[in-house]
């Protein structure tokens, strides 16, 4: 299968896209370059041997959905906005990071604007960026072009700074030159797959207790020998529930394991989505308190051997 038909009335979210069938389309990974491509490089920043991310699809900067977020054991939020001054203030109240998302188009107007530029340099809870071009018609194709002009842009500018392009993993089913054409492991600092299993996903329906790790781990078989030496791993983990296609506490760690297969010596994880944007059939990690659980207890593993799940659910969250 060479393609697959046009889906109508999309919504993007952080790591994918959800059609008006609400079928999952994403999942991520990160890892560290080696090479910038002639840009400096500098020690990077201490967040990146332990991710622990929690993915943020709305515009919320309320700091009690942000002290939820770090009841979980997060360290790091992915937002679906740009840097400022209120996003970094909100962070730092409540002891976290975060990364703010970018356009292919906005990096040159970004880059162009010495003022945003430094005022997102004094930022001091700006963990780094996230990109990709927005003007495609199929999410997860940027060229290699745009993102190198991309990623080397962000990098001159932020060179201690995290920059992340998203590596959808599903077109290797129905599009085979798919890494060939499009992955480009040198023009993000993580190198990021992502694909959610569990649903009514673009290559197949899944539930949990299907044979999903299968699917996923022959899209990670795919990947892995493309992945240069050196570069860590971080992948980023369905936490949200389709109805209809229950999930329990136990599916953040089953889908860890999957990806351990691959890279044995992950330190970290990020689980999409604390919060989804607009109403329908997908019920996002605020208010599924299994699956919180779940992420706690994966988050305390990764934390270290001292660390401990302490959340104390409510239900609803709010």
């Amino acid at each position: 299968m060479t393609n697959v038909p046009l889906l109508p009335r999309r919504r993007a979210t952080f790591f994918g896209w959800f059609t008006r069938h609400w079928r999952p389309r994403g999942l991520a990974l990160l890892v560290l370059s080696p090479a910038l491509l002639g840009v400096e490089r500098r020690p990077a920043l201490p967040i990146v041997s332990s991710i622990r991310c929690v993915v943020l699809e709305r515009d919320d900067l309320d700091p009690a959905v942000w002290r939820a977020i770090g009841a979980l054991g997060a360290n790091l939020v992915a937002t679906a906005r740009p840097p400022s001054p209120e996003t970094d203030r909100v962070a730092g109240e409540v002891g976290l990071t975060y990364l703010a998302f970018l356009t292919t188009d906005e990096i040159e107007a970004f880059a162009a604007d010495p003022a945003r530029v430094a005022e997102s340099r004094a930022e001091r809870n700006l963990a780094g960026f996230y990109y990709w071009d927005a003007n495609l018609v199929q999410e997860g194709f940027t060229t290699p072009d745009a993102q190198q002009r991309a990623y080397t842009t962000l990098k001159s500018l932020f060179p201690d700074k995290l920059v992340l392009y998203p590596t959808r993993l599903d077109p290797i089913v129905w599009s085979p030159d798919f890494l060939d054409q499009y992955f480009r492991p040198a023009f993000t600092d993580l190198v990021t797959p992502y694909f959610y299993p569990v649903g009514t996903t673009i290559i197949g329906e899944a539930r949990e207790q299907d044979e999903w790790p299968q699917r996923l781990a022959e899209l990670l078989a795919a990947l892995a020998p493309r992945v240069p030496a050196g570069k860590g791993v971080l992948p980023v983990l369905q936490g949200f529930e389709q109805q209809g296609y229950p999930v329990g506490a136990r599916f953040p760690a089953s889908q860890f394991t999957i990806y351990l297969r691959f890279w044995p010596d992950l330190a970290g994880a990020a689980v999409e989505a604390w919060e989804l944007p607009g109403p329908g059939p997908l019920v996002e990690l605020a208010g599924k308190p299994a699956l919180q659980e779940g992420v706690c207890a994966l988050f305390a593993g990764l934390a270290g051997p001292r660390a401990r799940c302490r959340l104390r659910l409510t239900v609803p969250w709010r």
